[in-house]
Order: C-alpha cells, then structure tokens, then sequence
C-alpha cells in the first residue's frame, strides 16, 4: 500500500512539472513576451551623466484606488536623495490608465501638467509638491503611453534629469 501511494505522488508531482513545461499560446509564454517588452524598456546603460542603474524589480504602484503592477528600474542621482524611477505598466488601454493617474489630481489647486515631447512623442511632465521645512518643493515626473503600456519617470526635484532619464528609454 506504502509504494502505491509514494508512485501516485511521483504521478502527480511529474504531471505538475510537465503541464508548467507546456507551450501554449495563450498561456505563460505570451505573459513572458510582454514582461520582456517592458524589461526592454528599462535602460541600464548609456545613461545621462549623474543618473546609475541599481536594478529592475516588479512592484505593484498605486494609480487611483487600486495598486497596479509594474517593472519598476530604480536609478540613483549624484544631487537627488530620493532614487528615481522608472516605472512601465502593461495594459491592454494605456490611454485609461493615464487618464486614471491624472484623475488623481482632480483636487490640485494648480495645472500640474505640462505637454513636453520625448523621443518625438507627447509626454506630460506632472509637478506635485511637497513642503519641507515650511517651504514648497516641486516633485516633477513624466508619464506616455506606447502602444501597450504606460510609463512613468520620476519622482525627482531635478525635472532636468526626469527629462534625460525619459529620453534614454527610447520609448
């Protein structure tokens, strides 16, 4: 009784191992494809000067109400103490997940949005501030769409390297 019950785990262990190994189209491979677009989209080298690649990791970064899956590369500057980032989001409708992190500021009492162009494309740059020791302080980010994803660079008080950081993606 012993070995039939060891030889229906083995059963079931290589039945579990083989169907992770399975091809199929609309499974984990197409996952894994998207996930390698957006590793593509992290830069690691040809950096602007005083920006360093530390590493890419997944997250989850909140837009709206809900937490949102992302590639997240994390960067450091040479005159910023808080790391700068670049964030891609996969979706199927990037144009309402954008909308959705513009909704966000709905209750600003200023424009925090400004048309720039990246790569030859429309970005935004968006401002928030923070007040440090009773003075405002603008955080700047820029966020576009590609044709499936979102991305976001930032947050920095330097907007310059935001700006270079977004253009090295080439995205």
């Amino acid at each position: 009784m012993f070995k039939k019950i060891i030889l229906l785990i083995m059963l079931l262990a290589v039945a579990a191992f083989v169907s992770g190994c399975i091809d199929d189209k609309t499974g984990n491979n197409t996952v894994n494809k998207t996930d390698t677009i957006k590793y593509e989209q992290i830069p690691t080298v040809n950096l602007p000067a005083g920006i360093t690649f530390i590493d890419v990791t997944e997250t989850y970064v909140e837009i709206g109400n809900s937490p949102r899956k992302a590639i997240e590369g994390i960067y450091k500057t040479d005159t910023d103490d808080v790391d700068l980032n670049i964030d891609v989001f996969n979706t199927e409708t990037p144009q309402v997940l954008i909308d959705e992190y513009k909704s966000q500021y709905k209750d600003a009492n200023y424009n925090p949005f400004t048309e720039i162009s990246i790569n030859g494309h429309k970005a935004t740059q968006v401002i928030r501030y923070k007040t440090k020791n009773g003075t405002q302080i603008p955080i700047y980010s820029v966020i576009w769409t590609t044709k499936d994803s979102m991305i976001k660079v930032g947050p920095s008080t330097d907007a310059q390297k935001v700006i270079n950081l977004a253009t090295a993606t080439n995205s």
